[in-house]
């Protein structure tokens, strides 16, 4: 098990409460591995959608269950708020659930949060190892997007200065099929802007754009062949 994984189920003790409200404004909690994870520990998610239908549910399927020292369908049961308000739930749930709060402020406390979010679900565990591993202080924003595309994409836009290296740096990324989030993206476009060798060509979409990249390279390729004589067309689409 991931050391992302561990982190959040280590959040839910089953012994310390049968019923929980986790307040999860970014879905951290709805990761599959997650959810499986909380089931073997025998833990059901219900999603917090209307405070009737949860009592209702909760009061019939399971406090019925509890109070008559039965198992019920789980041990335990978590109330899913995909905020972090909590105040529009019931009093008398609020006073006997364990809270937990599951934002990714609170878990990438070193990360500038924005970011992380932008970034996607999908970097959430790899991000995660790489801020316990690298990270010994708190970031802003721009040296968070500097972290990410060290520790996560392996790229230094400060180091690329010429068109080799560019073009090499963009066929590597692409060829293991690891385009750029567009807040990276952009961050790499504006460390390159003021380089007059990529002058006219579209940065943030070559890192962010697999497809834009092959089309930009073919219609090199097809101007190029033109200087020498050769035939051929810079439509891309052809």
């Amino acid at each position: 098990m991931s050391l992302w994984i561990e982190r959040i189920l280590k959040e839910f003790p089953a012994e310390l409460s049968r019923l929980w409200i986790a307040a999860d404004p970014d879905d951290v909690l709805l990761d599959e591995r997650v959810l499986a994870g909380l089931r073997d520990r025998g833990f059901e998610v219900l999603p917090f959608l209307d405070s009737v239908v949860f009592r209702a549910e909760y009061e019939q399927r399971y406090r019925q269950a509890w109070d008559q020292g039965q198992e019920g369908p789980a041990k335990s049961l978590v109330l899913h708020l995909r905020s972090n308000n909590t105040s529009d739930l019931p009093w008398d749930y609020l006073k006997q659930a364990r809270r937990v709060s599951l934002s990714l402020a609170n878990l990438f406390p070193k990360l500038n949060y924005p970011v992380v979010r932008a970034l996607g679900a999908e970097y959430h565990e790899a991000l995660f190892a790489a801020q316990t591993k690298h990270a010994s202080q708190m970031l802003g924003g721009d040296a968070t997007k500097e972290f990410v595309l060290t520790h996560i994409f392996k790229i230094s836009p400060h180091l690329i200065s010429r068109s080799e290296e560019l073009w090499n740096v963009l066929l590597k990324l692409h060829y293991r099929d690891a385009s750029l989030p567009t807040v990276l993206a952009d961050h790499v476009a504006q460390v390159l802007d003021d380089n007059p060798e990529f002058s006219g060509l579209p940065i943030s979409e070559l890192f962010s754009s697999k497809s834009t990249l092959l089309r930009t390279v073919k219609v090199a390729w097809f101007r190029y062949l033109k200087k020498l004589g050769v035939g051929g067309s810079t439509d891309w689409r052809t």
